[in-house]
């Protein structure tokens, strides 16, 4: 039988197959093998509750630990926490260089309008391939685009605290927090743990309940930095030198776009600033 892993508390794991859950284990003789994470499509034994396989995975994360995400919805406020553009193309960076198709979302619109700069910033966005879409908390406007996008995808939010990601997910589904606690309860967890990631069924797919997404580490390579920064992936090949951070080196096509305003002056400034905060190497 073929499920996924939409939860797991240190033994038993939590699986959905056929609009049901199973309390399933892994083999402790599996246990120098890749272990199951939550997103995992796995194969499974309903009679002996045992994890059998591990399918294939096309993008996985280790913090928080999640795999198989569909998009990533960037989470950003207006006001109140105050927008931030060195934020948002942080944790573009992370999703662009995990594969996570990432989307923007603008909320607190009803509370002040985009300024000229934002609205610059959305376009060179929306340029690179990235779509945003702004949410209003009052009237719920863009909730029924975001509610299209989640059909039939495993997806989950991120932003800084206090940018209304939880105002978002709790519109697209009120039980969203009473699924949550159930699940919890499945595994033995009288109440959800913050470093717990739990998928809740939803429209043919799952909104991922993500605790401890409101902060990243970049622990990518300066040239992967160069590469997966927002709207450089196209320009890469195309500067003088093969391995260009487009930073010191000369006939840069990046600081060329900067120059004809083609990229944003600031979006280059939050790069330079991200880039020298880069470990030289990745962690082990």
């Amino acid at each position: 039988m073929q499920g996924r892993i939409i939860a797991h508390h240190f033994g038993p794991y939590l699986a959905f197959a056929e609009q049901k859950t199973y309390i399933l284990h892994y083999p402790k003789t599996n246990k120098h093998e890749t272990k199951p994470t939550v997103g995992d499509i796995v194969e499974f034994d309903p009679l002996t509750e045992q994890i059998t396989a591990i399918g294939d995975r096309k993008n996985h994360i280790n913090r928080p630990h999640l795999a198989n995400l569909d998009l990533l919805f960037i989470v950003s406020s207006i006001i109140e926490p105050e927008y931030s553009l060195l934020l948002n193309l942080k944790f573009l960076t992370f999703a662009l260089f995990h594969a996570l198709n990432p989307v923007l979302i603008l909320t607190k619109s009803d509370i002040k309008s985009p300024s000229s700069r934002m609205d610059k910033h959305v376009s060179y966005l929306k340029t690179s391939g990235i779509p945003t879409i702004a949410f209003d908390t009052q009237s719920r406007d863009g909730l029924p685009i975001i509610q299209t996008s989640l059909k039939h995808k495993v997806v989950a939010f991120a932003g800084q605290t206090g940018v209304g990601k939880s105002s978002i997910i709790n519109a697209i589904s009120p039980s969203f927090q009473r699924s949550i606690g159930s699940y919890s309860q499945a595994l033995g967890r009288g109440k959800h743990q913050t470093k717990e990631v739990i998928l809740v069924p939803y429209e043919e797919g799952f909104i991922a309940d993500t605790p401890g997404f409101s902060s990243l580490d970049l622990n990518i390579l300066p040239i992967e930095f160069a590469i997966y920064f927002p709207g450089f992936k196209s320009r890469f090949g195309q500067c003088k030198f093969s391995n260009c951070l487009h930073d010191q080196e000369l006939n840069c096509i990046v600081k060329d776009d900067v120059k004809h305003g083609k990229i944003p002056l600031d979006v280059y400034e939050v790069y330079c600033t991200l880039l020298k905060s880069l470990p030289k190497r990745k962690p082990q």
